[in-house]
């Protein structure tokens, strides 16, 4: 399967330092009441791919992440098992998945088919085939949001996501328009829906003439890895790539299967 991409944005907190709310309400003019951290590093991935590219209303709407809002979900249990309050409302609506998903769409105009999704492992290859699946029906372009937001205490995080504790988790937000057109297109994504053994993907590398990236899951491979780990960190690969004009392949790692994207830049 191949995906064309448009263009692209990228924001991680371990490399620039915002204050995205305040980013979002000074800079871009928005509303930022009764959102959460989450939803704010969401929506100022998608007005930083809104400043690079045109985003037309029918365009379809793709959301995920490695754990989601796992901050609200916190703030909940603590709300009503430790301290026996009750629910607030706006923190009952955020909680739900597809909230992200309304106020994305709501500050980029899109008014087309807005899913958010996540898999338990290699949510952004999944979210890839999705999108693909749909638009090869619909005919249209599609938005894809990778965004995972570190929460406190980390060590939260690291259980849920079954990371060492000395792995250095970030928050970061990746954006890509994508088309099955290849007119207009910077970079093209090439994946599948098989995962590989390890002796499998050995056998592949060994026809590779490209560059190779690992997700730092991937213990086996000695190949290069980035320091920081995010769960959807293939998102920002396929960004960084683009960025430098890298043909490469990226793999990724859960419970010794293998899955990997080929990112080719066009420009």
């Amino acid at each position: 399967m191949t995906l064309y991409i448009q263009n692209y944005s990228s924001y991680r907190d371990d490399i620039e330092t915002i204050d995205v709310k305040n980013e979002l309400k000074q800079k871009y003019k928005i509303d930022t009441r009764r959102q959460d951290k989450f939803i704010h590093l969401a929506i100022y991935g998608g007005q930083l791919l809104k400043e690079k590219v045109e985003i037309n209303k029918d365009n379809e709407l793709y959301v995920t992440s490695g754990v989601g809002n796992i901050d609200i979900i916190q703030k909940t249990n603590t709300y009503m098992y430790k301290e026996n309050q009750t629910l607030k409302i706006f923190d009952f609506i955020n909680l739900l998945g597809n909230t992200t998903s309304y106020y994305i769409a709501s500050t980029l105009g899109i008014k087309g088919k807005s899913i958010f999704q996540i898999s338990d492992n290699f949510t952004y290859i999944n979210t890839l085939v999705s999108l693909y699946s749909s638009i090869r029906s619909s005919k249209k372009d599609a938005i894809l949001c990778s965004i995972d937001l570190l929460s406190t205490p980390a060590e939260i995080m690291k259980r849920v996501l079954g990371v060492k504790e000395d792995c250095n988790l970030v928050s970061s937000v990746n954006y890509q328009k994508f088309s099955l057109e290849k007119s207009n297109a910077i970079a093209k994504v090439d994946f599948d829906i098989i995962s590989y053994s390890y002796n499998e993907i050995k056998e592949i590398l060994l026809k590779n003439d490209k560059k190779v990236l690992t997700s730092s899951r991937c213990k086996e491979l000695e190949f290069e890895k980035d320091l920081a780990y995010f769960e959807t960190m293939g998102s920002y690969v396929v960004n960084n790539a683009i960025k430098n004009k890298d043909d490469l392949v990226y793999i990724d790692c859960f419970n010794n299967r293998y899955r990997m994207l080929k990112i080719e830049s066009l420009k």
